[in-house]
């Protein structure tokens, strides 16, 4: 029947409703509302209300029976399939367990049920015919996700009065919204149309609040027109937590930690990527990497403060941006470009006797649970030169003041394992 249903209605659910209907996604959605952004702010240069609305319960709320009579109003079901589909709708009892107690069966004429194959796109198909509302504002677009709802117009007297018809469409089907989560945005080019005295929001006799940010879909937009250094700053963090979580990344084989980062760190940083790649600057895409630098440096027993390149080139990974790129074909661009030559630029200027640490030329510590890589990678990447030099001031490269505690001679930076006084092994180093 899930399956009838779909094929029987699907024409009727509009193309700006992007929630459970094959071949569209929460991404769609977001590049509707940054296109509009897009035009209204920059080609058209007028500010776009964005009024992002809360329905309260919507799917528990929704009228089971203004479902039914739309779904006889279509006249596609035979009388068995509708007697189907009665039962389905009907009324159902619950009971609340807590443990010690069963609640006494409380009636449910409400909502879709809950788990049904069925219920998303019986909740959407209430709302098929919702465009019907805006054909007096053509100026006003709507772009919905099952409940989702964001009502756009460079108008926001336009705003107010679709939004009052829309509250009276949203009643008939037992729905209502919530006023308190309920947001509205003015977007802008950067500084210009910034809130005026008559930037103000109440509808039946409720303020909406104007913000400054907002996250749709799990997307941050802000007001100042496209930009998403938010976003990336929150998705980053996200990402950072996730790879804190994993006690055990360092004693894995390198290859089994770079797949948990494909496959567990790597979604929640690149959330989006597709609709505001074309948006991010070089700040955006810098801080992005430290994603998979920070990653590197837990899976190879390094301190966060340690130069990314190295960790990189001890790795033998690829730039995280560069992977992006790849696996969801972006376009390059003037940034991406700048980008990769200033991390080329930054690999080019690694000592070259980095190569020939130990941890370069045999890696075997690569597998799983080697004791040693903590030692071996540190080793490569400052050679415990500071246990020896003289120097007291800090310093990433030896030079001549840089002479031995232990022989009192000139030492280059991997002095510590041809040092003939030298008693202390790696391990120890490592430990101290």
């Amino acid at each position: 029947m899930s399956n009838r249903l779909y094929s029987q209605l699907i024409d009727l659910i509009p193309a700006n409703q992007f929630g459970f209907v094959k071949g569209r996604s929460t991404i769609q959605a977001v590049q509707v509302l940054v296109d509009e952004i897009n035009f209204v702010v920059y080609e058209q240069k007028m500010p776009l209300y964005a009024l992002f609305l809360d329905v309260k319960k919507a799917f528990d709320s929704v009228s089971r029976y203004f479902i039914f009579e739309e779904l006889v109003g279509t006249g596609r079901f035979s009388v068995g399939e509708l007697n189907l589909l009665a039962e389905m709708l009907d009324a159902n009892l619950l009971t609340v367990r807590d443990g010690i107690s069963v609640s006494e069966s409380i009636v449910q004429s409400n909502g879709v049920k809950q788990g049904g194959s069925m219920s998303p796109f019986l909740f959407i198909f209430a709302l098929s015919d919702i465009n019907s509302i805006f054909v007096d504002f053509p100026d006003v677009k709507i772009i919905l996700y099952a409940d989702d709802m964001v009502l756009l117009s460079s108008s926001l007297d336009d705003i107010r009065r679709s939004l009052e018809l829309l509250i009276d469409y949203l009643a008939l089907r037992d729905l209502e919204l919530n006023f308190d989560k309920c947001k509205i945005m003015k977007f802008r080019n950067k500084g210009r149309g910034r809130l005026a005295k008559s930037d103000t929001l109440i509808v039946k006799n409720e303020p909406i609040e104007f913000v400054s940010e907002f996250t749709y879909l799990g997307v941050v937009f802000q007001s100042s027109g496209i930009s998403f250094s938010k976003h990336i700053a929150k998705k980053v963090r996200a990402a950072i937590l996730a790879t804190a979580a994993l006690k055990s990344l360092p004693k894995s084989s390198l290859s089994t930690a770079l797949k948990i980062f494909d496959l567990a760190v790597a979604p929640i940083a690149s959330y989006g990527i597709q609709v505001i790649w074309p948006y991010l600057t070089l700040h955006d895409l810098n801080k992005l990497e430290t994603v998979k630098s920070r990653f590197l440096k837990k899976a190879l027993c390094l301190s966060k403060f340690m130069k990314s390149r190295l960790a990189y080139e001890l790795a033998d990974s690829e730039f995280f941006i560069e992977k992006l790129a790849s696996q969801f074909s972006l376009p390059e661009s003037p940034t991406f470009d700048k980008f990769i030559d200033n991390q080329l630029f930054k690999i080019s200027e690694i000592d070259p006797a980095f190569y020939g640490a130990p941890a370069m030329v045999e890696q075997s510590w690569k597998n799983v649970c080697y004791t040693m890589r903590h030692a071996l990678t540190r080793h490569a990447c400052h050679g415990f030169h500071f246990l020896l030099c003289k120097r007291k001031i800090y310093h990433t490269s030896a030079t001549k003041e840089c002479v031995c505690k232990l022989c009192d001679k000139e030492i280059d930076f991997y002095h510590f394992l041809s040092c003939d006084k030298n008693d202390l092994s790696l391990s120890q180093a490592a430990n101290l």
